[in-house]
């Protein structure tokens, strides 16, 4: 090896049909950030290199995982596996959190050419990033919807951290409040860490759909966690680790009022257009009679002249009902389009022409391109 190991190392010595009896070293590599196991004889990893293997067979042999806290286990931390020259290398997904703990076990038995009637154990190991010293500094920078009320049917809210967090899921460490300090119990969706921007920086949080649509089953026996009328407020809590494995610098907190469920389809004829004037990049203003979804907002709406995109700078207001789109050259006189995708949403899950309460969740588009929606205007000052 070439580097030298900054984790807990450890040996076995087995029986193998592809050689001699090898010993085997668990380490961690702390300039690539990947776990490396060393001493497998070379028949074995020729094989490895062809072996063509699904993610189960490559976690039989070799399992990496958080350390568990509270004696359940935990699951296998996802990641690639490869042969880097004399050793099996396994590089996270996500990197891996300074100062964590992680457990390795590694089984020579599941290596190919291994006698059947070898007396090959496990081999086990814990290896750990050396901790950063750091002041916690990260903290909720934004949350959408942003607006002070929302529908009582409400989907999905996005956090914004001021750094990148560690991937895992934040289900743990969000919860709800009533008016009387009362957690609502099984209000959001548990979903796993596929839920982050490519960042780290945006987390979406999903209030669990079965209670929010009307008719399934959760609806019927618990309803909506949402109470028109009632005031509710978001914690999160401060021990959301970052991706230096720091807490938060503080817990936030957001309270806001529920209202009326929205239950009917988007219709661009409800928006309102302010147009420019001809020769300036003055932004297009358009307004929305109730919030659309921030994050659907920023890809999902566009401006197009005789069908070709334009380019351009898309802002938000605070409230999510006003969108701007300032164009990289100035505006000619003629007709636009304001173009709107089919999957743009307000905060209850309705898209143009389909209510969320209506939909039968059995949509296909036979396309690969997403539906188009066009609201004609012209550039005429």
């Amino acid at each position: 090896m070439h580097f030298r190991y900054f984790a807990t190392l450890a040996a076995l010595t087995a029986s193998l049909a592809c050689g001699p009896s090898a010993v085997y070293t668990i380490g961690l590599n702390p300039h690539l950030k990947t776990i490396d196991v060393g001493g497998i004889p070379r028949a074995a990893l020729a094989q490895l290199r062809q072996a063509g293997w699904t993610e189960e067979q490559w976690q039989a042999l070799m399992r990496v995982s958080v350390q568990s806290t509270n004696g359940a286990a935990p699951p296998a931390v996802v990641g690639r596996y490869e042969i880097d020259g004399a050793v099996l290398r396994f590089t996270p997904r996500f990197p891996f959190d300074d100062g964590r703990p992680y457990d390795v076990r590694f089984d020579p038995s599941r290596l190919p050419g291994v006698q059947s009637h070898a007396a090959v154990n496990p081999l086990a190991a814990v290896v750990t990033l050396p901790a950063i010293a750091r002041t916690p500094s990260t903290v909720v920078s934004q949350i959408y919807p942003s607006a002070r009320s929302v529908p009582a049917n409400q989907l999905r809210l996005y956090l914004h951290f001021s750094a990148p967090m560690d991937r895992r899921s934040g289900y743990d460490h969000v919860k709800l409040l009533d008016d009387r300090g009362r957690e609502v119990l099984e209000t959001f969706l548990p979903l796993d860490a596929d839920f982050w921007d490519r960042d780290g920086t945006r987390y979406t949080v999903f209030f669990d759909p079965g209670r929010v649509k009307r008719g399934i089953l959760p609806n019927r026996q618990r309803g909506r966690a949402l109470k028109p009328g009632r005031t509710y407020t978001l914690v999160v809590n401060r021990d959301w680790r970052d991706g230096h494995g720091q807490p938060l610098k503080q817990a936030f907190t957001h309270t806001f009022t529920a209202t009326a469920p929205i239950e009917r389809a988007l219709s661009m004829k409800a928006w309102t257009i302010d147009t420019p004037l001809v020769g300036t990049r003055n932004p297009l203003t358009v307004t929305f009679p109730a919030p659309l979804d921030h994050g659907l907002l920023q890809r999902a709406l566009g401006v197009a002249r005789d069908g070709a995109p334009l380019d351009g700078d898309v802002t938000i207001e605070p409230g999510e009902t006003v969108w701007r789109f300032a164009p990289r050259a100035p505006w000619l006189a003629g007709g636009y389009q304001l173009v709107a995708l089919d999957f743009l949403e307000d905060l209850a899950g309705n898209r143009l022409g389909r209510a969320f309460e209506v939909d039968n969740f059995e949509r296909t588009d036979p396309t690969p391109q997403p539906e188009r929606f066009t609201l004609p205007f012209h550039v005429d000052r």
